[in-house]
């Protein structure tokens, strides 16, 4: 090899994502009638010393295949790199959107009781009965769950005493507030630039 020719600016970033999230990925980009891997998509990048994702790049290529030994697929995007930032060969993390942003119900991962296969929450009815509601479970964010279904925001969720109360019980509860909002971050992977 007599020489490697690499861009700078712009330059691409190379990675790899697992099966689960190509699916949420093609399904996302097929409901808004985006091309997949055509730089439709925005990714966000985030350098090993940086707290936030906060460089943009464009996904422009999904490879066509899976890697049957890791069960990853690659992906590349291209962003601006005119202040020279990046290095070719330097690692990032990298935040790729698994649907398109919402507003999601979120209670702390210890209100969660699991049932066998299916999980709940107790809920304090008007009366202050407790009744049982199964939910579905989205990703947890720190030490909050974001609830996809079964529970609605105006509803008083148990999150402490959850071992103590029961189905239809009297119950005295104590008001909480809630927690401030937070963001919930898409898929996340590590790779190199190139």
């Amino acid at each position: 090899m007599l020489a490697t020719i690499v861009s700078i600016d712009p330059i691409r970033f190379e990675f790899t994502f697992d099966e689960a999230s190509l699916l949420r990925y093609q399904r996302l980009a097929s409901g808004s009638g985006d091309v997949i891997g055509l730089g439709n998509t925005t990714v966000r990048l985030k350098l090993l010393d940086e707290p936030d994702f906060s460089h943009s790049a464009r996904m422009d290529f999904v490879d066509n295949v899976i890697d049957r030994a890791t069960g990853t697929i690659r992906g590349r995007a291209q962003l601006d790199n005119a202040d020279g930032l990046f290095t070719p060969g330097m690692f990032a993390r990298v935040q790729v959107p698994a649907s398109a942003p919402y507003q999601a119900l979120m209670v702390p991962d210890v209100a969660i009781g699991t049932e066998q296969a299916r999980k709940f929450v107790y809920v304090i009815d008007q009366e202050n009965i407790a009744r049982l509601r199964y939910v579905t479970l989205g990703q947890l964010v720190g030490d909050l769950r974001v609830l996809k279904d079964g529970v609605s925001a105006a509803d008083r969720v148990v999150v402490n005493g959850l071992m103590r109360v029961r189905q239809g019980q009297k119950v005295t509860p104590e008001e909480q507030a809630a927690s401030p909002q937070a963001s919930v971050p898409a898929a996340k992977t590590t790779d190199k630039t190139d």
